[in-house]
């Protein structure tokens, strides 16, 4: 591995993934108070979220020249950081692609073509039961569980719109639904989009805002380690836990 000037590292990263695409709204780029010019980079922490102190697992932060992120962090870093969100997300072959391709969806079309945002895909073999598909996602995303609205096992889909992350809102359901699409996969399921959708009859998977993003972390990974740094993943996972009422069971 190399040691890289910052400044040149993010020229490079951002030729492939341009700051421009991201929303006009979004924190993207880099987060610190040495200059990028002067900030020597060897080994990188990547993470989706930057979250302090992660229960059970001790993080030298030291150890690291920078930190990337996903996720515009919430609390300032404790090392020099850098953002790679919304532009990720919309850029070709990025987190939607790497979703995708993690799960054996061939992209045909961009979902929302306004905001340059998702995919639409179908399977090369033809259409796929539902349970098999939800078995799918739930071992290639490592899920113990899926929240499923119109699940029925004799449903077989072919036609698929996913977002990672954020997807599952009335607009996009009803836009899936529009679309023609036998089943729209995403996170952050509403109570309202949920119902939405039970009406409409279409097909919803939440796989959760965090497990749909993690196959466009490691793709991000081997980008940047294709540059020649040094780069470690920590899964920051779910921000929760699941309490089931049994001493010792979250």
């Amino acid at each position: 591995m190399i040691i890289i000037k910052a400044k040149l590292l993010f020229w490079k990263i951002e030729r492939k993934v341009p700051l421009s695409l991201a929303f006009p709204y979004d924190t993207v780029g880099y987060l610190g108070t040495k200059s990028a010019e002067d900030l020597d980079v060897n080994k990188i922490l990547m993470m989706m979220d930057y979250i302090p102190v992660q229960k059970g697992i001790e993080i030298d932060y030291d150890a690291y020249d920078l930190l990337v992120l996903h996720h515009p962090p919430v609390t300032k870093p404790k090392i020099p950081s850098y953002v790679i969100h919304s532009n990720w997300d919309i850029v070709s072959g990025g987190a939607c692609d790497a979703l995708a391709d993690c799960l054996n969806i061939t992209v045909h079309d961009v979902f929302d073509k306004k905001a340059r945002l998702g995919r639409i895909g179908t399977f090369e073999r033809g259409p796929v039961p539902l349970p098999e598909f939800c078995k799918t996602v739930k071992e290639k995303l490592s899920l113990n569980t899926l929240r499923v609205v119109n699940f029925d096992e004799n449903t077989e889909i072919n036609k698929i719109c996913l977002i990672p992350g954020f997807g599952l809102n009335p607009k996009y359901i009803e836009m899936a639904d529009e679309e023609g699409a036998d089943l729209y996969l995403s996170g952050d399921l509403t109570h309202p989009g949920a119902i939405l959708a039970k009406n409409s009859g279409l097909v919803l998977i939440d796989a959760t805002h965090h497990a749909t993003e993690v196959p466009g972390l490691y793709r991000l990974r081997e980008l940047i380690t294709e540059l020649g740094i040094e780069t470690e993943i920590i899964d920051t996972k779910v921000p929760w836990e699941y309490y089931s009422g049994n001493r010792g069971n979250i």
